[in-house]
């Protein structure tokens, strides 16, 4: 009979259970969904092996963990499967990673050794020829996110601007190897741009076998 129903068992009493039972419930999707928009897709191969890992990655945002940032990758990683299991990867131990962010844009990196004499971090391919490469180097484990740009030369790999993209001293040096293409001086003049210099070494490679 209700009259003699415990305490714990009584509609009002009933009542806050029931709500606070939606409220867990409901705190928890909410939980899990928030959490879902901070992992990607990502794939990578490690050293030790040639097989490609499939799973999502953890994102470590700049402003946001909702918005990808060069960081995830920079910084111990973790990864979650479809069962979710989580598992810790460090960055020196990967040599190629791939992550699709939140507007489905792709980002990848390889091990720099590979690319370049560099061999504590990652490279973003800007461009690759026949006789020059450009990448971005993101050293591994640092707090500075920012990455350097090298020009390669794409047969011996060496290092061909080693004081930054920016440095005076890279238009001087590409204007000492394209001494025997005034189109390509005149552009060098006016380059002010990420695709102007893109431009510049499509070109190149166009007129150097």
């Amino acid at each position: 009979m209700p009259g003699n129903l415990p305490g714990f068992f009584k509609p009002p009493f009933m009542k806050k259970i029931i709500f606070l039972l939606l409220f867990v419930c409901f705190s928890f999707s909410f939980s899990q969904n928030k959490d879902d928009k901070r992992y990607f897709p990502v794939e990578y191969i490690l050293k030790t092996s040639s097989d490609t890992i499939k799973t999502k990655i953890r994102n470590v945002g700049k402003f946001s963990n909702t918005k990808y940032y060069v960081a995830t990758v920079l910084l111990k990683m973790k990864m979650r499967d479809s069962s979710g299991a989580e598992t810790w990867v460090e960055p020196k131990d990967v040599e190629y990673i791939k992550i699709t962010d939140e507007n489905n844009t792709i980002h990848e990196y390889y091990a720099s050794a590979g690319k370049m004499v560099l061999d504590n971090g990652f490279v973003e391919i800007l461009y690759e020829g026949k006789n020059m490469n450009w990448y971005r180097f993101f050293p591994h484990g640092g707090l500075k996110f920012v990455g350097t740009d090298f020009l390669i030369d794409g047969r011996n790999r060496k290092i061909i601007n080693e004081s930054g993209f920016f440095n005076p001293s890279l238009k001087n040096s590409l204007k000492v190897r394209f001494a025997a293409y005034p189109d390509l001086l005149a552009m060098i003049d006016s380059w002010k741009t990420d695709d102007d210099l893109l431009k510049i070494l499509e070109l190149y490679d166009k007129k150097v076998s």
